[in-house]
């Protein structure tokens, strides 16, 4: 039978009663097509899964038994952190959405010379709350149990000297350096920079590699702005991740 799984802003704990806010009733429902009968299981944020028992279900109300809590062993022990140049909503989206499958830690929306979208404070308050429910979305398909954290809105600016147990890369399809040519290193954490529709200009990776970021490939071919993001991921965790043969340690 098919597990259902659904994100709440509650807290959670074993033998706890909750019912299940309108709009996520109506989506469970209507969308995800819940029933009385159907698998539940509900999460976070914290790292979770809770198995629930359905108590009560209606239209207009569906009433849940946190009958277990279970650890969602599904987090990489490589911290990815996408720095993606905002790009054409739905180019945007998709990025977003296959980058939390992908295994994405943190994700850092960025304004670049190239970015054609512009954002009011309020547009940019919507934007935002819309990604974050890709996000949340994303991380019910996939059996993620902890949300990638999803930063404001920022520039190449926000670029910060990296650590000793970090590296950075920045996607240049005119790079001579393929992303596996770093395959012998052990990274605690990767920064991943990509640009939007037409890519960064020479000056921005001028700038990244100023702050210690590698101009990588990652591969032969021009990848569009979301190919290129969820690549660049599969491919750190292919070499570093969970992926990968020698993997770092967990900082749990």
């Amino acid at each position: 039978m098919r597990v259902i799984r659904l994100y709440v802003n509650q807290s959670l704990a074993l033998s706890n009663e909750l019912q299940l806010d309108d709009t996520t009733r109506h989506h469970a429902i209507n969308v995800l097509r819940l029933n009385k009968n159907s698998s539940l299981t509900l999460f976070n944020g914290d790292g979770y899964d809770y198995p629930c028992e359905i108590l009560a279900f209606n239209k207009k109300a569906v009433e849940v038994k946190v009958i277990d809590h279970i650890k969602a062993i599904k987090e990489s022990p490589l911290v990815t952190n996408l720095l993606l140049g905002i790009s054409k909503s739905s180019h945007m989206d998709y990025a977003i959405q296959k980058s939390v499958e992908a295994g994405v830690t943190n994700i850092y929306p960025i304004a670049t010379e190239r970015t054609v979208t512009k954002f009011s404070a309020k547009s940019k308050s919507n934007k935002y709350q819309h990604w974050q429910r890709i996000i949340i979305s994303a991380c019910e398909q996939c059996g993620r149990a902890t949300l990638p954290v999803l930063h404001n809105t920022t520039d190449l600016s926000y670029l910060k000297n990296l650590e000793n147990d970090e590296r950075g890369f920045v996607l240049d399809a005119d790079s001579n350096y393929p992303l596996a040519k770093f395959s012998q290193d052990i990274f605690k954490s990767v920064w991943l920079l990509v640009g939007p529709e037409g890519g960064l200009t020479q000056v921005e990776i001028s700038r990244a590699q100023q702050n210690g970021y590698q101009a990588v490939t990652c591969g032969p071919r021009v990848l569009r702005t979301e190919t290129a993001a969820l690549s660049a991921i599969v491919c750190a965790q292919l070499l570093w991740g969970d992926l990968a043969v020698t993997q770092p340690q967990s900082q749990d």
